[in-house]
């Protein structure tokens, strides 16, 4: 089984690997974990070239993935992880899809400021668009 799991560096998307963790069996299981950077404002690119943007990204990204590669490398699940720059909740959709994932396991909400009612904007805009079955962690 292929999971894609979003991972933005907030307490419930660490829940969502501890849950994989747990739930899934080993042997069985190829995780992705995907860091997903939103662009940078055009006022702040504009001034800044390419690869001190590259830069910025992929540690913001590393940081973010850490503890997640940490629990699951302890757990002994295979899991690979990959850092992309681009709007959020259809990344991710795009990137399980292009990765043949049989599940998208997504925490209830992430570091974005933005409320939702129940879940986070991104949680619910990945429900609406996933053609896969989507776990959602609390």
């Amino acid at each position: 089984m292929k999971i894609l799991v979003p991972i933005d560096g907030s307490e419930t998307s660490l829940r969502a690997v501890h849950y994989i963790a747990k739930a899934f069996p080993r042997a069985e299981t190829e995780v992705h974990l995907i860091n997903v950077q939103a662009p940078l404002p055009s006022a702040v690119s504009d001034f800044v070239g390419v690869a001190e943007r590259s830069a910025y990204h992929q540690e913001e990204g590393e940081r973010s993935l850490a503890d997640a590669r940490r629990t699951l490398k302890e757990a002994g699940i295979a899991h690979h992880a990959h850092l992309v720059v681009g709007g959020v909740a259809e990344t991710i959709v795009d990137h399980a899809a292009s990765l043949g994932c049989d599940q998208i396991v997504i925490g209830s909400r992430g570091l974005s400021p933005l409320p939702n009612l129940l879940l986070g904007s991104t949680t619910t805009r990945v429900l609406h668009l996933a053609e896969v079955p989507v776990t959602v962690v609390k």
